[in-house]
């Protein structure tokens, strides 16, 4: 079971804002699978922003497992500074997300509509 995930801005500090943002926003099912150890959908369960420690902390309850482990619930945290940053919406309760943990325990999430779950499960690999 998964239980935490620290979101590290990684991503951010290797690439740059730009590339950081477009890594999220623009990246094609392939590369979710390339870059990460753990990736699968799930409903967002509750949504923290923590002005003090500047992170937003959202949990997921799982869904469907497109790779790695399997678990019932995850809880990731995001800088607040990156999301802004990626111009990123924090989710809604209720909101599906795709969630990909790399092996690094970095972490990357963006809303998660019908087809590109459909996309996501066709590029899985058996």
């Amino acid at each position: 079971m998964i239980s935490r995930v620290l979101a590290a801005a990684v991503l951010l500090l290797a690439f740059g804002p730009a590339q950081a943002c477009m890594f999220v926003r623009d990246i094609p099912p392939e590369a979710w699978y390339q870059w990460s150890a753990s990736l699968f959908a799930g409903e967002v369960t509750k949504v923290e922003e923590d002005a003090g420690k500047a992170v937003d902390t959202i949990a997921v309850r799982i869904t469907e497992t497109f790779k790695g482990p399997t678990g019932e619930s995850a809880t990731l945290t995001m800088p607040v500074r990156l999301r802004k940053l990626c111009k990123l919406d924090l989710p809604k309760i209720g909101e599906r997300i795709l969630v990909a943990l790399n092996d690094h325990n970095d972490s990357s999430w963006v809303p998660l509509s019908d087809s590109y779950s459909e996309r996501m499960r066709l590029e899985r690999k058996p």
